[in-house]
């Protein structure tokens, strides 16, 4: 990744209880339109770039989808499934049995990227949101056509994943 220094969080970052399982919120400013930001989170030569799985098809329509790990192909796919494909607003995909929900919300000269992630474990929140983070910092790389490795694995604990860690797990603890 660029040297680009880390930001202390995106603008917001929170875990709450919803229904006996956990969702992890986070929200980012990127400064680019939807429809760019729709381009890069539905196609699947962009999404390998930036996320931690590689779909086996664009996610520009709703069904089945196979996910692979970014740092690892060799592992087998995790069976997907996208619910919601809603152009340049809201893309719901459910990774096993998670389920990630990304919003693009436009504003006066940029917009704002919400991820939110649905998961059992909440000892896993720090975790998520140091990865997800990562990865919403790698979208806004590869938006702005910077050649940016896969920041999963190695590659994050190098791109400061552990640092990013501790933080959100301070922050959590707080809430």
């Amino acid at each position: 990744m660029p040297d680009t220094p880390l930001p202390q969080h995106p603008i917001d970052a929170q875990i709450n209880e919803v229904a006996g399982r956990w969702l992890l919120s986070l929200e980012r400013p990127v400064g680019h339109s939807c429809n760019e930001i729709w381009q890069a989170i539905t196609d699947k030569d962009v999404v390998r770039r930036w996320a931690p799985f590689a779909p086996d098809r664009d996610l520009t329509e709703t069904g089945v989808v196979a996910l692979r790990q970014v740092d690892d192909p060799e592992l087998p796919a995790t069976p997907g499934r996208v619910v919601t494909a809603a152009m340049q607003r809201m893309l719901s995909l459910d990774w096993g049995k998670d389920r990630i929900d990304i919003e693009l919300a436009p504003t006066a000269d940029e917009s704002v990227v919400h991820l939110s992630h649905t998961f059992d474990d909440r000892t896993m929140a720090p975790s998520f949101a140091a990865g997800w983070h990562l990865c919403l910092q790698a979208l806004d790389s590869v938006l702005n056509g910077e050649d940016t490795p896969i920041v999963v694995g190695d590659a994050a604990h190098a791109a400061g994943w552990d640092e990013l860690y501790d933080r959100y797990a301070a922050l959590f603890e707080q809430e």
